[in-house]
C-alpha cells in the first residue's frame, strides 16, 4: 500500500485523482457535468477510506452540509483518522479584492468575469490546513483545460465558506474509541449505514 507521508503528497493525490475524475465526468456526460463531493480520510501516512457523496450537486446546501458533518464524525471515529481531505467543485477568483461581498456564481455568469470554475481541495488535519484550487475552462466538444493550482495555508482571506473546513476540524477533534475486535464486520456496517445516507465507500 502506497504511503503519503507529507501533506503536500496527500493533496496532490486529491487533485490529480479529482482531475481524472473531472476529465473522465465531462468526456462521458459533456460540458455540464460536475463531479461529486470526497472525501478522503488518512491515518498518519496511509489513506484508510474514501467516502463519496452521489448526486452532491443536486442536493440543497444545507442538507448536504448536515449529510457531510454527520459522515465526517462518523468517518472520523470509525476509521480512526487524523486527516481529512475534502474535494469538490468551488468558484474562486485570482484577485478576491475584485469580488469582495459579491455571489461568486452569479459574477462567473458576467461577460469577462474575473471568476472561474475550479476544483477545491481542503485539506485539515490535527497538525496543519491547506487549500487548493485548480481553476478549470471547459472546451468544445468535451473537454477540460486546467490552470495552474493555487496553493493557500490559510483561509482568513481566501474562503468565502469557512463552516465546512470548520466542520472538519471539530470532527478531528472528536475523541477516538478504542480498537473495535472485528474491524472488517464494524466498517462494512459503517459503510451499509453511510450507504443509506447516499454515501459510496471505500475503504482498507
Amino acid at each position: 500500500m502506497e504511503q503519503y507521508a507529507t501533506t503536500l503528497d496527500k493533496v496532490a493525490l486529491a487533485v490529480e485523482s479529482a482531475k481524472v475524475a473531472k476529465s473522465d465526468a465531462v468526456k462521458k456526460h459533456g460540458i455540464g457535468e460536475d463531479i461529486n463531493i470526497n472525501l478522503f480520510g488518512w491515518r498518519d501516512s496511509d489513506l484508510v477510506v474514501i467516502a463519496q457523496m452521489l448526486d452532491s450537486g443536486k442536493i440543497d446546501k444545507d442538507e448536504r452540509f448536515v449529510k457531510l458533518v454527520n459522515t465526517l464524525c462518523i468517518v472520523r471515529q470509525g476509521w480512526q483518522v487524523d486527516a481529512f481531505t475534502m474535494v469538490a467543485e468551488a468558484y474562486c477568483a485570482l484577485l478576491p479584492s475584485d469580488t469582495k461581498g459579491k455571489d461568486l456564481a452569479e459574477v462567473f455568469a458576467e461577460p469577462n468575469s474575473p471568476v472561474s470554475e475550479c476544483l477545491s481541495i481542503t485539506h485539515i488535519s490535527v497538525k496543519d490546513a491547506l487549500f487548493v484550487t485548480v481553476p478549470y475552462t471547459l472546451a468544445p466538444p468535451r473537454t477540460v483545460i486546467y490552470g495552474d493550482p493555487l496553493q493557500y495555508a490559510g483561509y482568513d482571506d481566501v474562503l468565502r465558506d469557512k463552516k465546512y473546513p470548520a466542520a472538519i476540524g471539530k470532527a478531528l477533534d472528536l475523541e477516538l474509541v478504542s480498537e473495535v475486535e472485528d474491524g472488517d464486520t464494524f466498517h462494512r456496517v459503517l459503510a451499509d449505514g453511510l450507504a443509506e445516507e447516499g454515501f459510496t465507500v471505500h475503504y482498507l
